[in-house]
């Protein structure tokens, strides 16, 4: 050890430890910006055997990493997009093949010929450069460019390449344990393609018959599924294949049982991610020898050469899709990014070889190392390259001057309820039938009932206030133990279309790690968020200020805040004038000619957002600044943007308005 600890034995303290810092490294992995599978990784090297010390490799963490592992690839059966495959299987098909062949031979020969590495231990690396994890799928799904053809094809690959690597991983063990005869093919052959019968086959239909004959409650389905993953791995081993391998192919035969949005599917996802999966990382980490990496270049040599090999092998693969489906550059580099990181399967390949004796601490080591820099690159590039796809086919256009109204308020304290909801009424759209609902989140603690009967008295004495201009505004109280979940939860049963809420300004160190309110609410809905500030009810305003981004034009919500604005412009009297760069002058003022009420003096040229220290204007009393920002991985974010609400605390008393875009189309209204 490098520490001389004596290890936690107590089982209570272990798992108290672990589970603390599945909670509290995504956070710090985020604020550093690394991938928190990396992070979680680091803290089991940390606390591992030989890190610190504090804990060592037990039989229970052996157990909850062995589920883990499980885990991971039965999800990577479950999530995948089985009709997307389907539709372009011919494509798919010679992705996968490319993306499973150049790196299995490229990394084969540079290994045995130029590491030295023995014909298995070669043979079993190099099956790993041929793995992916789509780990930056979220980015595609963010910027809506999840049906494009190079996407799909890449998905449909990583069915074709995934499983070709198990398969070769159960040949290769067979190998080294010197079972690789005639019987054993013949046994393959046979038990596997009654396994596959089985599981493909037999699974779904039995899956169907129990969610169809008994309706039990969502813990029993899910306790159904478990049964299916592990029943499967263990019918694997029985077939002659690793437990994974098993493990997969159930995840593949539950894919059209389980519907993608079911409460099932977010349950049986949510469990693994928050406890399986974090807790296999970890373990994983446990078995990293800090040592090993500090007793000579050997190491780091071999980390050196797998990176190189790893992305190589990906970017050729992704290559030779382009020149052979006539694919653009950008498309090209889509494929690349998005299977170019290497996490789950890759783990899980090392980690049998590893187990098995064929792998030792230097190749363990740098796979970790391979992991952080496949996973960087991998976000990076589908980051640019799709970044640029979405900008190409940006279609922001949205008629939204007319139709249904659905706009959430929520209410900290009542003597914000009349200024928060003349917001709402000032930047309703014209001839639209608006509902506005007042919410309130009270904490459920044995006081929440009495709470709640006295903010609802309240909030309905106030609401008589909008009844004068016509509009309902229905008063709603929500229990949750967490604000930003009960506003969106409430965001989605209503089918809110804009959430407008008001900013204390107050920030601690607490919020800057876990985040605040609003940067909560972010993540968990994609509707219009209007945040703002204001001392006094807005009556009266004399110019409204708009701080225009960079590629804000091309945001899918940029006619939403714009038509916003231009209510609260009718309703107050105040004067639009939008502030903005001149790269994006001329865009901005075609898109706005559709409005007929705007001449040059409506434009003043502005190259320094979001620093309002260097405004060309004076914000005066009677005037209102709009900052128009965007949620991570939009078009017009950029990294100033997270400073921007303390930027406008520099304002004072001055009323202020920060506006986040919708980043999908808004849910339709039924009644």
């Amino acid at each position: 050890m490098v520490l001389d600890i004596t290890p936690i034995k107590n089982p209570v303290a272990i798992f108290t430890l672990i589970i603390s810092i599945i909670l509290f490294v995504p956070y710090l992995s985020r604020k550093i910006n690394i991938p928190s599978i990396f992070g979680l990784i680091l803290a089991g090297v940390i606390i591992g055997p030989n890190g610190s010390g504090f804990l060592d490799n037990n039989q229970g963490v052996s157990i909850f990493g062995t589920v883990g592992l499980l885990y991971i690839m039965f999800l990577a059966g479950l999530e995948i997009n089985m009709s997307s495959f389907v539709r372009n299987r011919n494509k798919s098909l010679f992705f996968g093949a490319a993306t499973f062949f150049i790196p299995l031979i490229t990394g084969f020969f540079i290994l045995k010929y130029l590491l030295n590495f023995a014909f298995l231990p070669a043979l079993l690396v190099s099956s790993m450069f041929s793995t992916h994890t789509l780990l930056s799928y979220p980015i595609v799904s963010r910027l809506n460019i999840t049906r494009r053809e190079s996407v799909v094809v890449t998905i449909g690959g990583t069915i074709i390449t995934d499983t070709a690597v198990l398969l070769l991983l159960t040949v290769i063990t067979t190998a080294y344990e010197g079972k690789l005869n005639g019987m054993f093919w013949l046994q393959l052959i046979v038990l596997l393609a009654v396994f596959v019968f089985v599981v493909l086959w037999g699974l779904p239909k039995i899956a169907r018959w129990y969610f169809d004959n008994f309706q039990s409650d969502g813990t029993q389905q899910y306790v159904f599924v478990l049964v299916a993953m592990f029943l499967s791995a263990m019918l694997g081993k029985w077939a002659g294949i690793e437990p994974i391998v098993g493990a997969f192919l159930s995840g593949l035969a539950l894919n059209r049982v389980i519907p993608s949005h079911s409460p099932l599917m977010n349950r049986t996802v949510f469990i693994g991610n928050s406890l399986f999966i974090p807790f296999f990382l970890i373990s994983v980490g446990m078995l990293v020898n800090l040592k090993v990496l500090f007793s000579g270049p050997d190491t780091l040599i071999i980390a050196f050469v797998l990176i190189s090999v790893a992305i190589a092998g990906k970017f050729l693969a992704a290559s030779l899709t382009q020149w052979m489906y006539k694919y653009s550059r950008t498309d090209r580099n889509l494929i690349f990014g998005l299977s170019s990181s290497h996490a789950a399967a890759t783990i899980a390949v090392i980690m049998v070889g590893y187990q098995i004796g064929l792998l030792d601490d230097k190749v363990l080591n740098g796979t970790i190392l391979l992991i952080l820099a496949t996973c960087l690159v991998s976000s990076f590039m589908t980051e640019y390259a799709g970044r640029t796809i979405a900008l190409y086919e940006a279609d922001p256009v949205h008629d939204l001057t007319s139709g249904s109204e659905r706009i959430l308020v929520p209410v900290a304290k009542p003597e914000s309820f009349k200024k928060l909801v003349d917001l709402a009424l000032f930047t309703r759209l014209p001839k639209s039938d608006s509902v506005i609902y007042s919410l309130s989140i009270i904490n459920d603690d044995n006081e929440a009932s009495q709470t709640a009967r006295d903010n609802r008295n309240t909030m309905e004495k106030l609401s008589a206030h909008a009844a004068a201009a016509d509009v309902v505004v229905t008063p709603l109280t929500r229990v949750d133990i967490n604000i930003p979940s009960g506003i969106s939860r409430a965001a989605k049963e209503l089918l809110a279309t804009r959430i407008v809420i008001g900013w204390s300004g107050r920030s601690s160190t607490v919020n800057y790690f876990f985040g605040n309110i609003i940067d909560n609410l972010l993540e968990s809905t994609r509707l219009m968020i209007m945040v703002v500030k204001i001392n006094e009810p807005i009556v009266r305003l004399k110019h409204i200020y708009v701080m225009v981004p960079v590629n804000a034009c091309k945001e899918v919500g940029f006619y939403g805040w714009v038509n916003a604005l231009m209510s609260l412009s009718k309703n107050s009297g105040g004067i639009i004038k939008f502030l903005a760069p001149n790269i994006i002058m001329d865009e901005l003022k075609t898109r706005m000619q559709a409005y007929k009420s705007f001449n040059d003096n409506n434009y003043i040229p502005y190259g320094f957002y979001p620093n309002i220290s260097l405004l060309p204007i004076e914000i005066e009393a009677e005037d209102l600044l709009v900052a128009i920002s965007a949620r991570p991985s939009m078009f017009s974010f950029s990294r100033r943007q997270i400073v921007l609400p303390r930027l406008m605390t520099q304002l004072g008393t001055k009323r202020f308005m920060i506006i986040y875009p919708e980043q999908v189309d808004l849910p339709e209204i039924t009644d």
